[in-house]
């Protein structure tokens, strides 16, 4: 299991995703824990690096947690995303 976090943001009802270069699908942004990191400090370092904004940690809000195959990988190997929603600037 690959255990992941996820930032849900919506403009016009549309969700924002990103692509990797060299990547075919669209992914939530988010990411990886670092040892000791909790989930909204995780989160905030990671948005902060894929897409220059910072999100605000008084707004973040758990959405929802779901779980599929992992792009990429073996048969069997799923990824976990928790979900949260919250305001950015930048």
């Amino acid at each position: 299991m690959i255990d992941k976090l996820a930032w849900l943001t919506f403009k016009d009802q549309q969700l924002l995703c990103a692509r990797s270069h060299g990547k075919a699908i669209y992914y939530i942004p988010g990411g990886k824990r670092e040892p000791g990191e909790s989930d909204e400090a995780a989160l905030i370092r990671e948005i902060e690096e894929e897409l220059a904004v910072t999100l605000q940690p008084d707004t973040l809000r758990f959405a929802c947690e779901f779980s599929a195959q992992a792009d990429g990988k073996p048969a069997g190997v799923e990824v976990r995303l928790r979900c949260y929603t919250g305001e950015a600037s930048g």
